[in-house]
Order: C-alpha cells, then structure tokens, then sequence
C-alpha cells in the first residue's frame, strides 16, 4: 500500500449496495445533511464538517449512539466570533465546535495548531471538519460531493458502501503539491447520550499499552489515567476528573483493530472495525461533567496532538510510526466500516469482534458465542 498522501479536497461517494436503499439530501439536527439507507441501516452526513451525524439501525426503536451536542449547533462557515463566541467559546476549536457532530474526520492533523498557526486563522483538528462539502453528482444510489481544503493543499475521496447492517467506508487523501509532507488522520468517533450511559454503557476495544497524551506515563489497557483506578471498559459514574485524553497502541498481534460500545438496556453493540496498517493507534477522550457526558474512541494513524512541527518531534513511539507520509502529487487510501446490531437479553458483553472472508462477527465474552452481523 502506497504511504503518500497530498493536498486536501474532499470526495464523498455514498453507495448503497441494497436493492431499496437510498440517498436524500434534507435535514438532520436542523442542519443541511444527506441521509443514506436502506432496510437495515441508516447514515446521515452533515453538507457543513462533512461529520457523520448518524449511524443507526432502521425503524422505530432505533438509537443514535453517535454525540449530537445539546446546544444548537450551525453551518460551520457561518460561524462569527463577534455572535457566536459566548455560545461556542474563543480560540481554534470555536469554529469546529460550534458544527461539530458525531463522528468527525481530522485531517490533515488531529489537535492543536501552533500559535503562528492560529494566528493566522487555523482551527482545531485541521480544514476537514470547518469545510462545506458540495454535491458534485447523484443518482438513484449515489451521491458525490467535494471539499477544497485550500491551506493544507490536499484533497479527499470517501466511499460509503451500506451492506446490510455494516457501512463500508474507503477514504482516498491526495496531495496536489509538489513536496511529501507528513499528515495526522484520525477518525474522531464520539458517542454520547441516551446510548452513552453512565454505570450501563460497555466499552471494548483491541488495545495493548497506553499513556496519557504526550507524557512519558505508561499503563495498559484498560486502565488510563483521569483518576486512580480507572477501567476504560466503563462508562464511569460522574467523575472526579473529567476532559482527560489517553494514547494507546493497537494490538500489533492484529490485523484489524476493533472498538465497541453496547447498552444492555438497548440490546445494541455498535462498532468500528478497521485495519491496523492504515490506523495503529486509538485516542481515548472522556469529558464526564454534569454539564455533558460524551467518549471519544479515536482511531488514528497518531498519537501526536498537533500540527506539523509537532509531529517532527516525535517520528515513533514504542518502535511504531506516528504519521503517514503524503508524498508529492500522490495519494493514500485508508478504509474503516461501522457497524451496529442488536443483540439477545441477557447477552453479557463484547469479547471479542472477528472480521474477514466476507463475514463480521460479535464474539460475546465468557461463552465465546457469536453474532453475525447481516452484511447482504
């Protein structure tokens, strides 16, 4: 697999697989949005940030366990600090936050950019999620849509595939200049309430060793590092420390890295699936306040919070790359499906999920009894 990527623009093909799937552009959280569906499955994409708002199972007891934010949210270019600042807050992560939903892509960097940077207008996370994405082309199964990002010089392709009840997602980055540059892509997936739950919602995830970002303390999952005695499997009652962000390596052992989250009460796992080559590493983030319950299980292809200069001073940790190489006038692609299923009473919890020649499977723990997940 190519290791080089250039300048960013995005490109988002949506495609249904199911005879009576759809795309419907409309609204969602009152924002400009398509919708893509069919029997099974439902995904919604914000036109503003490109975040994926939604992933949820069709009909009427259906859950969305991706974050809406309990404050109105808007078009991300039509953020204005002198209106909008006392509702969103100052600095680089103003203009994200006040359109960011669920699921939200990092690119060409996840973080903070540096001061310089954001004096000149950078924001938080990279172009991606602040861009608006317009339709270039549809039909009665797809739709096409693009985003510049003008100051990385980059350019993005994305495919999403509905099969059954698994959404298959392909990402092309390209670089449209002529010099390699390093980049930082993260899949930033928050979940939050009703799904999210505290003393109810169960974490899984395929993880070996952690630290807290960007210090030398070390631990292995699942523990982390907010308050002693931590078990990031939980979704831990109101918390002493909260807003805590934990870096940690997939499980080399794989090839594919896995997290899942399931409601007992709900009956539903939902969950990522993703290749270790394209994204070694995920970044936990919890914010546990009375003001807002949300967990970030971020797949990435860093742990390094920051732009350029950041991600030069640390090129590995422990022996693995920290970012990808996009070389000059070229492109990578990188690939992830989502997936949610319900599942029988009394199930006990996520062992394991086991991926590959064509089937996707939730492996309950202590029985070791497995779950397809419908994928036709």
């Amino acid at each position: 697999m190519s290791r080089s990527v250039s300048g960013l623009a995005f490109v988002i093909i949506l495609w249904q697989c199911d005879g009576i799937g759809q795309v419907k552009s409309g609204r969602f959280q009152n924002r400009d949005s398509w919708t893509l569906s069919n029997s099974k499955l439902r995904v919604s994409i914000l036109q503003s940030g490109g975040h994926i708002g939604e992933i949820a199972l069709t009909g009427q007891e259906s859950v969305n366990p991706l974050w809406i934010q309990s404050r109105p949210t808007i078009e991300a270019e039509k953020y204005d600090p002198a209106k909008h600042q006392t509702m969103y807050g100052p600095g680089s992560v103003a203009r994200l936050m006040a359109g960011l939903m669920g699921h939200n892509l990092c690119f060409p960097f996840w973080g903070n950019p540096s001061p310089s940077e954001e004096a000149a207008g950078m924001t938080y996370h990279g172009e991606a999620g602040i861009v608006r994405w317009r339709q270039v082309a549809s039909g009665s199964d797809f739709l096409t849509v693009s985003a510049q990002l003008d100051e990385s010089g980059t350019s993005l392709t994305r495919t999403i595939r509905l099969k059954g009840q698994i959404a298959e997602v392909e990402e092309t980055a390209r670089n449209e200049k002529a010099w390699d540059r390093p980049v930082g892509w993260c899949q930033h997936v928050t979940m939050g309430p009703p799904f999210l739950e505290r003393g109810s919602t169960q974490i899984a995830a395929s993880l070996t060793r952690g630290r807290v970002d960007g210090s030398t303390e070390e631990f292995k999952w699942p523990a982390g590092r907010a308050e002693e005695g931590i078990d990031l499997r939980a979704v831990r009652k109101l918390a002493k420390s909260s807003g805590f962000v934990n870096n940690f390596l997939v499980d080399p052992a794989r090839q594919y890295g896995f997290f899942t989250a399931f409601h007992p009460q709900y009956r539903i796992v939902f969950g990522y699936v993703f290749p270790r080559a394209d994204y070694a590493w995920m970044n936990i983030w919890e914010e546990n306040s009375p003001q807002m319950l949300t967990r970030g299980m971020e797949f990435s292809n860093t742990p390094v919070h920051g732009t350029l200069r950041a991600l030069m001073k640390t090129a590995e940790l422990w022996g693995v790359p920290t970012f990808d190489w996009l070389n000059a006038k070229s492109q990578l692609k990188k690939r992830f499906w989502a997936f949610s299923v319900r599942v029988p009473d009394g199930f006990l919890g996520v062992g394991d999920v086991v991926f590959g020649d064509g089937r996707l499977e939730v492996v309950e723990q202590t029985t070791s009894k497995r779950i397809s997940v419908p994928n036709d």
